[in-house]
């Protein structure tokens, strides 16, 4: 088992689990309630609605947001995955385009997958709705224990999801 998805079991045993999520509703429930409290409370995520540009540094595992008239702002980085304009979904483990380091959060999906029996998550990608797609990325988000996610569109057409993690440094100037 990966690192990230050690600490997430650590985690839920720390918050009183006794047993990991057995199907995909139950996780998808789950990672909902945890995405949606975690950005929520986050003032950085609703300035990213303000970004007018990002990019992707794979080589570094970092995400840069560009804002009209105001500093960028970077933080470590995961690729989730890739949603292309016809509505197929590919796990960043299953991409080619996306290098190792940056696929650990997805692998840790995958393997929660194997490990629990959930079929949902052991698939490469394929037709995806959007509600599924927002399951997708909640999940990884949990797994991983993103400060939250992001997608933007990319140059292959579609767009790129990412799971995003504050510095301590970041998030005391942003006040988180």
């Amino acid at each position: 088992m990966n690192g990230i998805l050690l600490e997430f079991a650590g985690r839920m045993s720390d918050a009183g689990a006794t047993q990991l999520p057995e199907s995909f509703r139950q996780m998808a429930v789950n990672a909902r309630f945890f995405l949606e409290t975690r950005m929520a409370g986050s003032e950085f995520a609703r300035r990213l609605e303000e970004a007018s540009d990002f990019r992707v540094n794979q080589k570094k595992g970092r995400i840069v947001w560009s804002f009209d008239g105001a500093p960028e702002v970077a933080a470590d980085a995961q690729v989730i995955g890739t949603y292309s304009d016809d509505g197929s979904f590919m796990w960043g483990w299953g991409h080619p385009d996306v290098v190792e380091p940056m696929q650990q959060a997805a692998w840790a999906v995958q393997q929660l997958g194997e490990r629990q029996q959930i079929e949902e998550l052991l698939t490469r990608g394929g037709p995806t709705e959007d509600e599924r797609l927002k399951d997708y990325m909640a999940i990884c988000a949990y797994v991983s224990d993103a400060d939250g996610v992001f997608m933007g569109a990319h140059g292959g057409g579609g767009r790129v999801c990412i799971c995003y993690y504050l510095n301590d440094q970041l998030k005391g100037l942003l006040g988180q």
